[in-house]
């Protein structure tokens, strides 16, 4: 008896409430073992060989894998599946030839003996990818060879890995944009023709990843084992996320914490003001530039040292922003100091240039794992912008404006669409935040959504910058402050009945001017 699935065929089944399912798979010669996988999107299904689901031999999650070696005599292949929910999930059994390695079969650390299945983690600023060393494969009823006894290259030793990521739409959340995605990611050749290798391991490696997240984009991770002396290889249960929850009304539903969204949609509004008419007002622009560095810093201060919330850290960094963005704008219009202020605000667009450049694939060379590097570089960036315009104020100051404004203006709409943009400087954040995140490998997606507004930040940062030097094309580089700087002539003495006679009349009235 039992439901008959196909072999090497993605097959849907529905699944009711606690009604355990028995699956048949009729194998023939086929292989010495196949591995039994069941995915959906966002709710657990169980995969085990026997009806009593026992903790040792059964695997639950959303991506669930199962290893069923064969015997001399097996025709078929049999296991049960069920769920605390009625749901469709997405079932397949893969064949494994003799010379393809076992995917988990030399598993220390989790429940099962042999455990195939990619295991995701998460903390709050990374996703930790794990899996067990796999095995080399023996023909049916046969031991296969020990996994701890020797490191020849006759050996599980000699057996590497390849991790992949397959990221999924960002505007299609469905559970059919999954099972699509799934179904790429199927088999050896459609991960290596879809997926995106972002790392290479060897048997001596630690089998333990971290992944730098991207909330509210699905993202599918393969794992590839491979035989170098036969030429083989073989997949892991590949694993899905989508780094926030599903279910409404959840992070992915409303892309992101009401309070990111709030304090965003103002930031971005005063960004676009700033963007098109900062050096018009340069209080305004001191203002916005003072407001940004000082939130950064008490974020990251805070974030790292206290361990309060998201949220609260929010607050305390707009809190310390706006008292640092009034200090600045109130030294620009007291003290009028224009090329210390524009030099010290030039660091924020001199930060968002080395957040770019920290957010390409160059951030995962190994020399940039080590912080003191890493910071010495987007120090030595920062200061790069200041530096090279310092002797040109105007310019420095309508460039900040711009570039800066326009990106506030990007992440305003990227608190309401699922986009990677914002994570230019939310990837720096994190660095500065979590001490593991220098070991958190960085490969964003670039889809339709980044590219609009990749375009959207380069057309107002141009008609930023356009629009600035257009309404001050007739005035100075920076307006006169209501108060003259130390040094600065006051002008001539009125003069009253108290005045100097001395030097006659032409010089009383030269004097008077």
């Amino acid at each position: 008896g039992g439901l008959a699935v196909p072999l090497s065929q993605p097959y849907f089944l529905r699944l009711l409430a606690n009604t355990p399912e028995l699956l048949v798979a009729e194998v023939g010669d086929a292989g010495v073992g196949v591995l039994v996988q069941a995915q959906t999107q966002s709710r657990r299904v169980t995969l085990s060989q026997s009806q009593a689901f026992p903790r040792d031999a059964s695997y639950n999650g959303t991506s669930a894998g199962l290893w069923i070696p064969l015997k001399v005599s097996a025709l078929r292949a049999s296991f049960f599946i069920r769920s605390e929910e009625n749901i469709t999930a997405l079932v397949s059994v893969v064949p494994y030839r003799e010379q393809d390695p076992v995917p988990g079969a030399c598993n220390t650390e989790f429940d099962m003996e042999n455990d195939p299945n990619v295991h995701l983690g998460f903390t709050a600023h990374e996703t930790v990818v794990e899996f067990a060393p796999a095995n080399l494969g023996a023909a049916r009823d046969l031991s296969p060879p020990a996994c701890d006894v020797g490191q020849g290259t006759h050996s599980r030793w000699r057996l590497t890995y390849d991790l992949y990521q397959y990221f999924l739409s960002e505007v299609d959340v469905s559970e059919a944009g999954l099972f699509d995605g799934l179904a790429r990611m199927s088999s050896v050749q459609n991960v290596e023709q879809y997926g995106r290798k972002i790392a290479s391991l060897t048997s001596f490696d630690k089998t333990r990843l971290l992944v730098s997240p991207f909330a509210s984009i699905g993202v599918i991770y393969a794992v590839v084992v491979r035989d170098p002396l036969h030429h083989a290889a073989s997949l892991y249960v590949p694993m899905s996320t989508y780094s926030c929850g599903l279910a409404p009304p959840g992070p992915c539903r409303g892309q992101g914490p009401v309070s990111s969204r709030v304090f965003f949609t103002v930031l971005g509004l005063y960004g676009l003001f700033v963007c098109f008419a900062g050096h018009r007002f340069p209080v305004a622009g001191l203002f916005f530039l003072g407001f940004l560095m000082f939130c950064l810093l008490s974020f990251v201060l805070v974030g790292r040292f206290s361990g309060a919330s998201y949220d609260l850290c929010l607050v305390y960094a707009a809190v310390t922003g706006g008292l640092g963005g009034a200090l600045f704008a109130l030294c620009g219009w007291r003290f009028r100091a224009p090329l210390l202020l524009t030099a010290l605000a030039g660091l924020v667009p001199g930060f968002l240039l080395a957040a770019v450049i920290m957010f390409t694939p160059l951030v995962n060379e190994k020399v940039l794992r080590s912080d003191v590097l890493f910071w010495m570089c987007v120090t030595a960036v920062s200061i790069v912008l200041p530096a090279v315009l310092l002797a040109y104020p105007r310019a420095l100051g309508i460039l900040s404006c711009a570039l800066v404004g326009s990106y506030t203006a990007v992440l305003m709409v990227g608190s309401y669409l699922p986009t990677s943009l914002p994570y230019i400087l939310l990837s720096v954040i994190r660095r500065a935040v979590s001490p593991l995140f220098s070991q958190a490998i960085i490969l964003a997606p670039f889809q339709s959504t980044d590219g609009a507004l990749l375009a959207l930040w380069a057309v107002l940062a141009v008609g930023g910058a356009a629009s600035q030097h257009f309404l001050t094309r007739d005035e100075p580089p920076f307006p006169r402050g209501p108060h003259p700087s130390r040094g600065e002539s006051q002008g001539p003495p009125a003069c009253d009945e108290r005045s100097a006679l001395l030097g006659g009349a032409e010089g009383r009235r030269e004097s008077c001017r």
